[in-house]
């Protein structure tokens, strides 16, 4: 059995007070969007997040070290904590990194921890929240995808997440997929992505290079967050969202928009083409409709808004 006394502890004052809305478990708690979740959800809930190799922050927040393909470990954990909510985003989330692993390791993280996640919130009467990504889409359309679609993933890592989400639909109908867009903003801790590379290197007057020939609806970080605080207040199941932001974007034109925001030179984007990258799992354009998610009354900000949140928040 797992020692969740600070935990529990925890759980019975907020009970007594009845200041927390609900119990949610946030796998992934030290990625990229995790930190963002405990921070967010942590105001308003009783939270218990989950990692593995780093601790990033969740350190400050109740938190447990666990491995998800540990099934024994994870069912007594659920069992004890019974969460109202879980939200799944622990996975082996860079495609280049998932092509690097053997195959059966990446699938027992990615989709066979998923379907454990999906029957033990069936068992607890909890819902799920799952990322999955906006990859799973055809790279080759000219429109922006809706959720309708069928899927046409290109790596590996898409193709794990399009047998996720099936996995999660077979075991019950309480879950909520977030088809989630490339995600910008600045990481905590050890989590850093393209865009807080790109930001770093712009104010250190240092050149960039970004794609012009790939099209996405990037999602900043904070508002993906925010988000999925609104999402918890809905009454509802068994659907799957496109969860990216408001504009069809390159990273080139992202890369302008900041630069224009943040009076950062222009001239430090080298303009650049995927296809000058070997290796890579070339998708042209997976932007996303995300019409859906707005008729529930949710509505992200643009990337304007965002960049010059970001900047007034912004601490060296």
């Amino acid at each position: 059995m797992i020692c969740l006394k600070k935990i529990l502890t925890i759980t019975k004052i907020s009970k007594y007070f009845k200041t927390f809305k609900l119990k949610i478990i946030i796998t992934g708690g030290s990625g990229l969007l995790g930190q963002y979740l405990n921070r967010k959800l942590s105001e308003s809930n009783t939270i218990l997040t989950l990692y593995n190799s780093n601790k990033g922050n969740c350190v400050d927040y109740n938190s447990l070290k666990i491995d998800l393909t540990d099934q024994k470990k994870l069912r007594s954990l659920v069992s004890e904590f019974n969460p109202d909510v879980i939200i799944h985003t622990a996975a082996v989330s860079r495609p280049e990194i998932c092509d690097t692993l053997p195959e059966n390791e990446v699938i027992d993280i990615n989709i066979n921890s998923t379907k454990t996640i999906a029957e033990l919130c069936h068992s607890n009467n909890a819902k799920l929240i799952f990322t999955s990504t906006d990859l799973i889409y055809n790279g080759e359309r000219v429109k922006p995808a809706v959720e309708e679609e069928e899927s046409a993933p290109v790596s590996f890592y898409a193709e794990t997440k399009v047998r996720s989400e099936n996995e999660i639909r077979e075991v019950f109908d309480n879950y909520v997929i977030l088809r989630t867009s490339l995600l910008y903003g600045l990481g905590f801790n050890h989590s850093v992505n393209n865009f807080h590379m790109m930001f770093h290197n712009f104010r250190n007057g240092k050149p960039v290079k970004l794609f012009y020939d790939q099209f996405r609806t990037p999602l900043e970080l904070n508002d993906a967050a925010e988000l999925i605080s609104k999402l918890l207040n809905r009454d509802i199941k068994e659907i799957t969202l496109n969860f990216g932001g408001l504009q069809r974007v390159s990273r080139y034109e992202l890369g302008e928009i900041l630069c224009d925001i943040a009076g950062f030179e222009k001239s430090l984007i080298i303009r650049t083409s995927m296809n000058d990258i070997p290796g890579l799992n070339k998708v042209k354009d997976v932007s996303m409709n995300t019409g859906k998610l707005n008729s529930l009354g949710i509505k992200q900000k643009s990337i304007e808004e965002s960049l010059r949140y970001i900047l007034d928040n912004f601490r060296e």
